[in-house]
């Protein structure tokens, strides 16, 4: 049924593209000899074809199953560009329409570089690098848009820049050696914002550029690509994530406290009802605190799941001790305060996941009549058996913060990881107290429990949870449970070694490695924390892509700015109709775009003198050589390429 959807949709859209956007006599009559539109402007096709396609996407990502929207629209790309690159190609424009096909060919390059994000899923494809075949379209995509290219090229080049190529013989000719192993010849020439130099392979391309181009291929998605996000939230030693946290944790590094999860299905499909739908607040235009909050604790965890120790000290922890007041998270007598830095809150959630364990184990021995010592002595007995479910991460950065805390700030037990497991339970005991209710939330197996009316219960359970937790606000004051803590601790450091890493641990092992990708990022979806924490991510990055895109200088928007935005609004039709990603349609008339046609003409692309000579022959100079428009010099040049190249 899907499959047979899709058909019936990119065949109607193919034939509304071919039999009405595609079609106009007046811009189509190549041998008329006067200019169309006294030479002020392209053609209305290729306009009409950019505002229609921009207008399908949105409908279809909007109103189709991604992967269907996806192939609708690569379809629809895909047959269009063969309409197009036959006729281009095939054309034989009179003298006054020449500089048309080029206005249109240059127009439709850039429009299709910016369309082409859409129908990727990674930059390699985009750029069409390491291309392996399997996306049949796309490979399709990328040999008519070089063709365009090459019709652009030999079709446009100056007479003199041809003769000083080709003078040097066919042999020499850079045009004719085999292709590099760099981004296509046709997108370095459509993204003159991100290619401003000459690129031959892909690793001259600039880090930050590459990176871009990621990000370009991130916010195309139909639907947020969750692997994706992770790559370029990692890639290049956490770049973006780096100029987040430098940017917000100078401005918003302030205490919130963290509100209260409220497990409630909002009622949407496939909703997962644990209140990670709801993660970012909308109701305002820009950033409150809160929001500011909620990404450098997202960024945090981020950095911590996925670095290394050297990257966690680098881009976390180096750059937390550059702000006042930091060791006061690691104080025993703030143990108490929930009002926490966004950067501890995300260190403390990496013990979430033995959290519920201990909660019921606690509840459950209160409720059987256990003591307060004993109490406190089996929650380090319970840290001890479920050490071996938490992230080594907690370790290590517990491990980096206890050899830069002042000497005047005393941690639990003076030690940096037992203060943040304290205050990790500390929190959800107190939020077992807040949020229980007549409804059994915890079970237990005493018969005294389960004889009690429901009401009695759950009281009974919530002062059991919050005189569990003011007692650990003193745990081991008196040193009773000294030993017992030091033997958990010494546990912990023996077992610091049995823990296997990879060799290339840390951001480098996501590159080129889409394996390791989706299994990290499949990880980070499994847990509400990193969950909330992607979507806030995303949601940042797609309202504020041109500040990311200024910072790693691809964008033509010079002026700074903050990038605050809760919602980024809709481009305005006009703007969507008359210009093309940052600059306006027709440059080559503008002369907005002036092409190195001697530079152009000797990049590596391995054509052959049969393919340069089929566009030189329908130039109108080769034509008619004998037209009086051209001087002695240039009919020279003409005569002598027609001898080379026949």
């Amino acid at each position: 049924m899907c499959e047979a959807l899709a058909e019936r949709l990119l065949d109607l859209h193919c034939r509304l593209l071919s039999l009405y956007i595609l079609q106009d006599a007046d811009c189509l009559d190549w041998e008329n000899e006067k200019p169309f539109f006294e030479s002020e402007r392209g053609s209305y096709i290729i306009q009409m074809w950019w505002l229609y396609m921009q207008g399908i996407k949105e409908d279809l990502w909007n109103t189709v199953p991604p992967k269907m929207a996806q192939r609708v629209f690569s379809g629809m790309l895909n047959e269009s560009l063969t309409i197009l690159t036959v006729r281009y190609t095939q054309s034989l424009p009179s003298e006054a329409r020449s500089n048309l096909l080029l206005v249109d060919i240059s127009n439709l390059l850039l429009c299709v570089a910016q369309l082409l994000p859409a129908t990727c899923d990674s930059a390699d494809e985009y750029v069409n690098v390491r291309s392996t075949g399997k996306n049949k379209i796309l490979r399709d995509i990328h040999v008519k848009c070089q063709e365009l290219y090459l019709c652009f090229l030999f079709r446009g080049a100056t007479l003199d820049s041809l003769n000083k190529v080709f003078k040097k013989g066919l042999e020499n000719n850079e045009l004719f050696k085999p292709k590099s192993s760099g981004p296509a010849a046709w997108i370095t020439f459509s993204l003159p914002n991100i290619f401003k130099n000459s690129v031959t392979r892909i690793t001259q391309l600039d880090q930050q550029k590459s990176l871009a181009i990621e990000l370009m291929v991130l916010l195309a998605q139909p639907q947020p690509n969750w692997a994706l996000l992770l790559k370029v939230l990692c890639g290049k030693k956490f770049k973006i994530l780096q100029l987040l946290l430098q940017e917000f944790m100078e401005k918003s590094n302030v205490e919130l406290k963290r509100p209260n999860p409220k497990s409630v299905d909002c009622g949407n499909l496939l909703c997962a009802g644990d209140g990670s739908c709801k993660d970012v607040d909308t109701s305002l235009q820009t950033f409150s605190p809160a929001h500011y909050h909620d990404l450098i604790m997202a960024a945090t965890e981020v950095i911590l799941y996925i670095g290394n120790d050297e990257e966690i000290k680098e881009f976390l922890v180096e750059v937390v001790m550059k702000y006042p007041g930091w060791s006061k998270s690691f104080e025993r007598t703030n143990l108490w305060n929930q009002i926490r830095f966004p950067w501890y809150e995300a260190i403390v959630n990496v013990a979430s996941p033995i959290l519920p364990l201990i909660g019921e184990t606690v509840i459950n021995a209160l409720q059987t009549g256990a003591t307060m010592y004993q109490t406190m002595s089996l929650i380090i007995a319970c840290l001890s058996q479920f050490w071996d479910m938490l992230d080594s991460a907690l370790l290590r950065i517990a491990t980096l913060f206890q050899d830069g805390i002042p000497s005047d700030v005393r941690p639990v037990s003076d030690s940096v990881l037992m203060h943040i497991l304290v205050s990790a339970l500390y929190s959800h005991l107190i939020s077992m107290s807040e949020n229980v209710s007549t409804k059994k939330e915890v079970t237990f197996s005493t018969k005294k429990i389960e004889e009690s009316p429901a009401s009695d219960s759950a009281h009974t359970i919530g002062w059991a949870a919050l005189a569990a937790a003011e007692s650990l606000c003193s745990i081991d004051e008196d040193h009773k449970h000294t030993d017992q803590i030091t033997e958990f601790l010494n546990e912990v450091q023996e077992s610091k070694n049995d823990f296997s890493f990879y060799t290339d641990s840390g951001s480098n092992r996501l590159e080129n490695n889409q394996q390791m990708i989706e299994i990290l990022v499949s990880d980070l979806l499994a847990s509400t924390q990193g969950k909330k924490g992607l979507k806030t991510l995303f949601h940042f990055i797609k309202n504020n892509s041109e500040w990311l895109y200024l910072k790693l200088g691809v964008s033509e928007k010079q002026e700074s700015f903050v990038p605050n935005k809760v919602q980024c609004p809709p481009e305005p039709l006009l703007h969507k109709m008359f210009h093309i990603g940052y600059r306006p349609f027709d440059q080559l008339l503008s002369e907005q775009l002036k092409p190195n046609w001697l530079n152009l003409l000797q990049t590596s692309m391995g054509v052959t003198s049969e393919k340069v000579w089929m566009q030189l022959r329908c130039r109108w100079e080769f034509r008619t050589p004998e037209c009086s428009t051209l001087t002695s010099h240039e009919v020279d040049i003409v005569n002598q390429l027609c001898l080379m190249l026949k």
